[in-house]
């Protein structure tokens, strides 16, 4: 994680720590304050800012995997029907060189095991095409997953160790606010009468 977004997100907590810090009591409730709405607004907005690329990176990576899955299919599909009709052209040149000779029974058989040779080398050929785009649309969406997965985990990391850390500090900020209480509250009870 980059530095400055580090010191971005510690410097919104900072903010956050000021706000409840100077928040104003609200009488009859111990646990209640009043903050300033828009001040708390600003700060969400900037902690939003704050997020890291890799993070936003990851969300756009996770969109777009259909999209890469979609793009290989068709990639496949497109490569077995040039095979196919490249197959029937072949098929077309070897039956036309079988029609042009049907009257010579030799040229006619070695037209015909030709055709066949053809046909078969055509037909392997198509299918080695279309096993290797497979294997390359598996590859791209394995790696696909594999970073997202990375950048995923990477977030979640991230994640919590922010929230780990916002939670410490807002435990101190809470602490403080108890102790402010709890001595007001010790204040007004020496200052009440005995009845």
């Amino acid at each position: 994680m980059p530095r400055r977004s580090v010191i971005d997100i510690i410097r919104v907590i900072e903010e956050l720590e000021e706000i409840s810090g100077s928040a104003t009591r609200v009488p009859g409730m111990r646990k209640k304050v009043m903050v300033d709405v828009d001040r708390l607004a600003a700060v969400t907005e900037q902690l939003s800012k704050t997020i890291p690329a890799d993070i936003l990176e990851a969300k756009e990576i996770l969109k777009q995997k259909e999209s890469i899955l979609n793009h290989t299919q068709l990639e496949a599909r497109r490569i077995r029907d040039e095979a196919a009709e490249e197959a029937d052209q072949m098929m077309s040149a070897a039956r036309e060189e079988h029609v042009s000779k049907v009257d010579e029974t030799e040229v006619l058989r070695a037209a015909s095991a030709k055709a066949d040779e053809l046909n078969q080398g055509a037909m392997q050929e198509a299918q080695q095409i279309v096993q290797e785009a497979q294997r390359k649309a598996y590859r791209l969406l394995d790696e696909a997953e594999r970073v997202a997965k990375e950048r995923r985990d990477g977030a979640d990391r991230y994640a919590r160790e922010t929230l780990f850390d916002l939670e410490e500090r807002m435990a101190g900020v809470l602490g403080q606010v108890r102790r402010g209480i709890d001595s007001l509250g010790i204040e007004v009870e020496a200052q009440v009468p005995a009845a």
